[in-house]
């Protein structure tokens, strides 16, 4: 007799349940039950009710499931009997014919070995409209992978969007405030400026505004939820009792730092006190409500809420170039890291002891949106096998995690991200840290992160101190104690591109751009010139390639034999004369190399970090030296616009690269192998040799048939286009240029003029007369 579907639920909501800790709780994933829904007496096949964000629906049906998508849709906009909360989530699968002959005991093992359910999210208010993820066709994978995307469901993307424009309207009007404050009180300006360790500006006010927003979310977040924060009156009570104001505002906080929080509430305390008391109601108001529509919209779990508008907000980035990772492109990044099916270096993924002996770090880490990704993926992979996230959060930000930034109030906001992801957690110690920049007080000079290079404490030339995090206050860390070589299993950062030379000071009207944050002074300029000379020689650093090649050369000195790097580099890094040495570097003492970079097929955006304007490539390795020197190159169409496009990529990728089924350069002209969101084609990839020298030519090629044309032209020396079968290709004999006749001098030395308009080549090159043959005939430009 064959399974019923209502069976099944039940045993998929069983294995659901051990696939995330909150979900384990009585009640949070039910199946199969009637009257859970006002209005109706439809009954969801499961249904997912975790506190703090949006009910799921899950919608099964055995193929082939002609009514599992309607039914999925219909879900949309429906109320929650027992909570009144919207179902803005709703997951259709479609099970596999095989499942139904399957019963008893074997059938949860069937289920959890099952690789390929079909699966599509769908968002909104009402079944009209609608988003389908994917827009056609539908995703493939197990029953932890439908885990994810309803966790991913569970805050959506629209509602993200919405709540960031919300957020950056809050925090723009509460910097206005700060505006007219500075018109009548500019010494509280000057306070909170020195509190950020910035200038006052437009900058400076949109950073403490963020600031100030961040802890009025974490208020609401911790208010009374457990015995230590139990006196801690919420923003509503206070404002019940008319009392949301500057000063019980900050007796409430001050509580909250009595017990932790510290990354959060000090610099936010700090800022508020220097607010006038007489001018403080209008911030604090708005801020408050700023707040009350977020938790309204229940975006409490959202990593990269606080980081995305931070970003937004800062208008000045040329000299840091602190561009904003984008978290599809941290997905992506985070999933191509950490595989789920893969073990650790250390153990296995649900054992705590083992994953909490992991240090990641990220020498330039902004606002966190990498860390912090990566973070989120390191727990729920934990909890999807079995594991406990929460349990072992404190631990987690003592030992594991480091992130550095030179400047203040990123490192807070990583901080507080980091420690979002369980708000309610007590920790003592963190290693985010705040580095040392420019001329210190004793006369030194430090370069942030950079000076991480020197592991032997040379202290007469570099001396630096740092600034950690911790829960209950900040500690001088001496950054070589804390952070030897080579004592990272993961290092990820999207570092500083801005280079130290060239073009880049003519364009900012700076000396040397690359040190100029801070209004360094020119001689401190020159004084950070030649000590970054000092560190990085004998390294892969290139002053053409600018500061990114340093900070590779800084992650592969921490990172461990057998670690892992992920990069976001200039995309000139893949081709660029300059990063010669930086590509020997991976050549020599790497593997498992993937190379990801954009098309731009479009006309669309070729980074994956917001705002650049400029070309990217992401790389992921393994510090592990291979005799065969091959790598996989990935080219989307676009880039990855929303975390779940992003993770599934990664997911695509790595099942593809395990079983070996990514098509080879020296394959022929047949393409790459596809990466499919769904119906939709968003990239390619190839399996192909690294070139002992020069560039890796196969980045960003659209098409990949093309690569492998190229190389059945020069390294074979035949012609097969592609559609050809191999029994009609044409040898073609080839040789160089060089081989045949003396190469002259460039063009523009013959004929052309300097960019001032002087001479430059001094003949003239005239057409060749109808009926007459030249004397000396050559190959013309």
């Amino acid at each position: 007799m064959a399974t019923t579907e209502h069976t099944i639920n039940d045993a998929i909501a069983t294995l659901l349940r051990g696939t995330r800790r909150a979900w384990a709780h009585h009640g949070v994933v039910s199946s199969e039950n009637t009257k859970m829904l006002k209005g109706t007496n439809g009954r969801p096949d499961i249904i997912i009710q975790e506190p703090n964000v949006s009910p799921v629906t899950i919608e099964t049906e055995v193929l082939p499931a002609i009514t599992v998508e309607p039914e999925a849709r219909s879900r949309l906009g429906a109320l929650v009997l027992t909570t009144g909360r919207p179902i803005l989530a709703s997951v259709a699968v479609r099970i596999p014919q095989r499942i139904r002959q399957v019963a008893g005991n074997d059938l949860s093992a069937a289920l959890l070995d099952a690789k390929d359910f079909e699966y599509a999210l769908f968002t909104g208010n009402s079944s009209a409209t609608a988003q389908r993820w994917p827009s056609a066709g539908w995703l493939v994978g197990s029953v932890k992978d439908i885990s994810l995307l309803s966790q991913s469901g569970a805050v959506p993307p629209a509602l993200i969007e919405d709540a960031v424009n919300h957020l950056v309207a809050g925090v723009s009007e509460a910097a206005g405030i700060l505006d007219q404050i500075a018109t009548s009180n500019a010494g509280s300006l000057t306070k909170i400026a020195t509190a950020l360790c910035q200038e006052d500006g437009t900058q400076t006010r949109r950073m403490a505004a963020t600031i100030l927003s961040d802890a009025f979310v974490f208020h609401h977040s911790l208010a009374g939820t457990n015995e230590l924060l139990k006196d801690v009156r919420s923003l509503d009570e206070l404002r019940g009792a008319g009392e949301l104001t500057k000063s019980k505002l900050l007796a409430e906080w001050r509580k909250i730092l009595a017990v932790n929080y510290w990354p959060i509430f000090d610099i936010s305390r700090r800022i508020l006190e220097a607010v006038p008391t007489a001018q403080s109601k209008a911030l604090v108001e708005k801020l408050a409500d700023t707040a009350d529509r977020l938790v309204e919209n229940q975006l409490m779990r959202s990593h990269d809420l606080t980081g995305a508008v931070f970003q937004k907000l800062i208008s000045d980035r040329k000299f840091l170039a602190a561009y904003y990772t984008t978290p599809a492109s941290a997905a992506l990044m985070a999933g191509l890291l950490l595989p789920q099916g893969d073990d650790l270096p250390t153990g296995s993924w649900n054992d705590g002891a083992h994953l909490t002996s992991l240090r990641i770090a990220d020498f330039a880490c902004g606002t966190g949106t990498l860390l912090s990704t990566v973070y989120q993926r390191l727990g729920q992979i934990h909890e999807l096998h079995g594991g406990d996230s929460m349990a072992i959060h404190a631990e987690i930000m003592a030992k594991s995690l480091v992130g550095c930034d030179v400047l203040p109030a990123a490192a807070h906001l990583t901080a507080s991200m980091l420690s979002g992801a369980h708000p309610t957690v007590v920790y003592t110690e963190s290693n985010i840290m705040t580095v040392a920049y420019g001329r210190q007080d004793d006369g030194s000079i430090a370069l942030g992160s950079l000076d991480l290079l020197d592991g032997q404490r040379r202290f007469g030339i570099l001396a630096i101190t740092a600034q950690k995090m911790e829960g209950k206050g900040a500690k001088a860390a001496e950054t070589w104690a804390d952070l030897p070589h080579k004592s990272f299993d993961l290092v990820v950062m999207n570092p500083p591109f801005t280079r130290a030379t060239g073009h880049e000071a003519n364009k900012v009207g700076v000396p040397n751009p690359m040190f100029a944050a801070f209004s360094s002074s020119d001689e401190e300029q020159r004084l950070m010139s030649q000590a970054t000379r000092r560190l990085t020689e004998g390294t892969c650093h290139h002053g053409n390639a600018g500061e990114g090649s340093i900070f590779v050369a800084l992650g592969d000195r921490k990172l461990k034999d057998a670690g892992r790097l992920g990069l976001i580099l200039p995309l000139s890094m893949v081709t660029g004369d300059a990063w010669e040495g930086t590509r020997q570097l991976f050549r020599k003492n790497y593997s498992s190399m993937i190379i990801l970079s954009v098309s731009g097929r479009d006309d669309g955006l070729m980074s994956f970090s917001a705002d650049t304007g400029m070309g990217e490539c992401m790389l992921i390795a393994t510090k592990t030296p291979s005799e065969e020197k091959r790598a996989i190159f990935i080219s989307f169409d676009d880039t990855p616009a929303f975390p779940m496009i992003g993770a599934n990529a990664a997911e695509q990728i790595t099942r593809n690269a395990v079983n070996g089924n990514i098509a080879r350069l020296e394959d022929g002209p047949n393409g790459g192998t596809d990466i499919r969101f769904g119906d939709d084609l968003i990239g390619t990839m190839l399996d192909a040799p690294i070139p002992e020298s020069g560039g890796w030519n196969i980045a960003r090629i659209a098409d990949m048939s093309l690569a492998q044309t190229a190389y059945q032209l020069t390294q074979r020396h035949r012609v097969w286009l592609p559609s050809t079968s191999e029994n009609k290709v044409h040898g073609l004999p080839m040789t160089l240029v060089s081989k045949i006749g003396a190469i002259g001098p460039y063009h523009a030395d013959v004929e052309g003029n300097t960019s001032k308009g002087g001479v430059r080549g001094p003949f003239k090159i005239r057409d060749v007369p109808s009926k007459t043959i030249p004397t000396y005939p050559c190959l013309w430009r």
